[in-house]
């Protein structure tokens, strides 16, 4: 049985990443480098908030809710964008960005999930 998966080790860098990928799109949306979106804006917004929660210490019940709630929004945020501009046909430079968004929205969900999993495992078996 596997007991770790091989990022949950990297769970605080990972969490460090995702701050600075939000800092970073956040610099350049309010400094108009890129066209003002509230869907990006708020996929942005989610993304740091979920970094946030890799970076701090792991609190049973604060923690779940939080990250369900946090990547709920997020999810439904970037897949609703996504098929907006399918429906649309509305392909720009920014919908790979849209698609890693939501991609890494559900990496930090799994990963989140993950360490959750293992800590209620350890205090199981305690």
């Amino acid at each position: 049985m596997i007991k770790t998966l091989v990022l949950s080790r990297y769970i605080r860098p990972l969490g460090w990443i995702a701050i600075v990928i939000c800092a970073v799109t956040w610099w350049m949306d309010l400094t108009e480098i890129v066209k003002t979106c509230p869907f990006c804006r708020t996929e942005r917004t989610v993304i740091g908030l979920l970094g946030i929660l890799m970076v701090l210490p792991h609190y049973r019940y604060i923690s779940i809710f939080l990250t369900c709630l946090f990547a709920a929004v997020g999810l439904v945020t970037a897949s609703q964008h996504l098929f907006l501009m399918i429906k649309n046909w509305h392909f720009s430079l920014n919908t790979p960005l849209v698609i890693i968004a939501l991609c890494l929205l559900s990496g930090e969900l799994l990963l989140l999930i993950e360490r959750t999993w293992l800590n209620r495992k350890k205090s199981d078996t305690k």
